[in-house]
């Protein structure tokens, strides 16, 4: 039987579906009603957070996310981006182009339609750590790339490339097949296989949730000094 806030939680997601602001798939979707009508103790989904947003009548997490690479990664200083994991939309592809970046992006899921009509280079493709060509970027970004996350902070590190990722709320599988224990054994692998050169940082970046974000800065050091 439904308590009335989880009642009032339905009606707001259907009101949402209706809209559709961020152009969710049915999938998408489903998750979100999954969340509410089942809710997992720690965890939910990135489609979640963004109904949550929304019904805050707050941005879209990809918006608060541009606004940090911007604030971090000046397109002055960084005029190409690669964005890996972008979704079928590439929303925050769209949003860096909209500040003046040069934007790159890939992710075997992305609708090729969906960037038709902006300056956008896409591919279709997965992020492989010692295949994926990044010399011609001045940066990487990433917002919750999942398991390509340990393959972009390896080939950064071993190419010194700078880059940005907005990390995942649950942890993913390695690269070596194994499984990290929790979120906070993944995010210290992630850490000593950045060395040196990145940090995890803790920030508040959206609204009433803590976001785990890793930072590598090589080539600019200068840059994320005066940041800082």
């Amino acid at each position: 039987m439904f308590r009335w806030g989880k009642v009032i939680q339905i009606r707001k997601y259907l009101q949402f579906c209706k809209e559709n602001p961020l152009e969710f798939t049915k999938e998408q979707l489903g998750r979100i009603e999954a969340d509410i009508r089942y809710p997992r103790k720690g965890v939910v989904s990135d489609e979640y957070v963004d109904f949550v947003l929304w019904k805050k009548g707050l941005k879209p997490r990809q918006e608060y996310f541009a606004k940090y690479v911007e604030n971090l990664f000046p397109a002055a200083k960084y005029q190409k981006l690669l964005e890996v994991g972008c979704g079928r939309t590439a929303r925050l592809s769209k949003l860096l182009t909209a500040k003046g970046y040069k934007m790159s992006t890939m992710d075997p899921q992305i609708c090729p339609e969906s960037v038709e009509t902006y300056d956008i280079s896409w591919e279709k493709e997965a992020f492989i750590w010692g295949k994926t060509d990044i010399k011609k970027y001045d940066g990487v970004v990433a917002q919750e790339p999942c398991d390509a996350t340990e393959h972009i902070i390896r080939q950064c590190v071993a190419e010194k490339k700078d880059f940005i990722i907005s990390l995942c709320g649950t942890a993913h599988r390695l690269i070596s097949g194994e499984m990290p224990e929790d979120i906070s054994a993944w995010y210290r692998y992630l850490e000593e296989i950045g060395g040196g050169s990145c940090c995890l940082v803790n920030s508040e970046m959206i609204p009433g949730y803590a976001s785990y974000i890793m930072i590598g800065i090589f080539q600019k050091k200068e840059l994320f000094s005066q940041k800082e």
